[in-house]
């Protein structure tokens, strides 16, 4: 009896021992289980961000120009067609103008995997500014060419003084000086700066005509008529005009203005605020800030990725037609060769209004302002393009009818060495005046431009808010 006793007690003892080796196994295993669905979980949700941000900026989406077409969309993607390693800036343009397309919406909760996203989309910002004053244009004609008039140019009112002047030509030639006086026939270009303020003077028998013309305006002077006796005294730095004759003059310029152009840029590194975003919760656009951080905090998890890339931006359209004021990119790229000199940008305004419309031009290193206007309804359109070279003020004028002027795409985009590369260039609106305004690049010199490629951040959010 003793000794059975003694074995049913080992018995029992061994019988315990296997069970508890048997539970702390089991239990073992239901934790390894739990860390291992553990594990499988985060990995799935960290893998449904890179998923989403791989589809999207590796592939150009299927089919690859579904930004022509949204309604053919089957997936959403944003690598450019032909820039393998750039994003596609008008599929980007595409994507905000279209985020409440349902084929868009449905495209990026599929990529989710019906999760609750926010995705961001930093691109490089460009603050234009302009102070002071575009140059004032110059047009003054005085004499007929058939009667006999007098006329004056002089630091006075009454024709009698010389004035201060400097880059004095006569036909193109630098003017010496000299105390002889120079004979301005018909058909001469006398040109000059001045350098205090002018008067232009004229009488024709009892009927006189006066302009005054300030400080440091750039004038040309175009003899017209049958005979002409005006003469033009150079010496000591001083200039005066005066004389009489069937003549009549043409004194075109313009003032000097006191125009400051300048073009900042935030790169998306510093960017605090996105370009634009798209925002879904249960499947639902949300624009909200208060619903989308509310939606993040019930979420028990929240997955974050971000990449940094390029986007190839080309924009170019051959007739731009502007209906509102606010600033805007309305050409940017990169020129692979200089323009044709026989190329021409035509703009058009209404030929019932008075107003103005100003661009900002980035010309290389260089930043122009270009200002078209009509004085009042019935005048002819008028464009200054003004920009500063070093130390150096340089404007154009160009001049058309009541609703056209051409301004010649050399002068807007101006040489280069194009064996040492492209140059970029871009154009702006930046405010208007007129009801509408439409710009036609007469020659397509679109044939001439390439995608310049700038930086670019996206950022991405996933959640669970159920």
């Amino acid at each position: 009896m003793r000794r059975a006793q003694i074995l049913s007690v080992d018995a029992l003892l061994s019988l315990i021992l296997i069970i508890m080796i048997i539970g702390i196994i089991l239990n073992t295993g239901d934790i390894i289980k739990a860390d291992i669905l553990n594990l499988i979980e985060w990995y799935d949700r960290a893998n449904i961000a890179n998923n989403m941000l791989d589809v999207l900026t590796k592939s150009p989406g299927y089919p690859e120009n579904w930004e022509d077409d949204i309604e053919g969309l089957k997936v959403l993607g944003l690598r450019s067609s032909e820039y393998s390693n750039a994003l596609d800036y008008d599929k980007l343009l595409t994507l905000n103008s279209s985020k409440d397309s349902p084929r868009i919406k449905n495209s990026l909760f599929n990529l989710s995997y019906w999760k609750d996203f926010q995705l961001e989309f930093y691109l490089l910002k460009k603050d234009i500014n302009i102070s002071g004053s575009f140059p004032t244009d110059i047009y003054i004609t005085l004499g007929d060419g058939e009667n006999q008039v007098n006329i004056f140019i002089a630091g006075d009112q009454v024709g009698n003084e010389a004035f201060s002047a400097t880059n004095v030509t006569l036909n193109g030639e630098p003017l010496l000086e000299r105390p002889q006086p120079y004979d301005l026939e018909v058909g001469s270009v006398l040109a000059f700066k001045a350098l205090q303020d002018i008067w232009i003077y004229a009488k024709k028998g009892t009927i006189e005509e006066k302009y005054q013309i300030d400080a440091y305006s750039y004038i040309e002077v175009y003899v017209t008529g049958r005979t002409s006796n005006l003469q033009a005294t150079y010496d000591n730095g001083e200039l005066h005009v005066s004389g009489k004759g069937q003549v009549a003059i043409i004194a075109s310029g313009y003032t000097q203005g006191t125009l400051t152009l300048s073009q900042n840029f935030t790169y998306p590194i510093d960017l605090t605020n996105a370009t634009f975003s798209i925002v879904m919760i249960n499947g639902t656009l949300v624009e909200n800030s208060a619903i989308i951080e509310a939606s993040k905090d019930r979420s028990p998890w929240i997955e974050y990725q971000e990449r940094s890339f390029v986007v190839a931006k080309l924009i170019y359209n051959q007739t731009v037609h502007i209906n509102q004021s606010s600033t805007k990119e309305l050409m940017a790229g990169k020129l692979k060769q200089n323009v044709p000199s026989y190329s021409y940008l035509k703009i058009d305004v209404p030929s019932d209004e008075s107003g103005n419309v100003t661009f900002v031009i980035l010309d290389g290193s260089l930043v122009k302002g270009l200002l078209v206007y009509k004085s009042n309804a019935s005048s002819n359109v008028v464009g200054i393009l003004h920009w500063k070279t070093g130390n150096q003020n340089i404007t154009k004028v160009y001049r058309g009818n009541t609703t056209t002027v051409r301004i010649p795409w050399s002068d807007i985009f101006g040489q280069f060495d194009s064996e040492n590369g492209a140059k970029i260039v871009e154009i702006w609106l930046y405010e208007t005046f007129f009801s509408s305004v439409t710009l036609t690049d007469l020659n397509n010199i679109g044939l001439l431009l390439e995608p310049k490629f700038e930086p670019i951040k996206v950022k991405l959010w996933v959640w669970d808010d159920r």
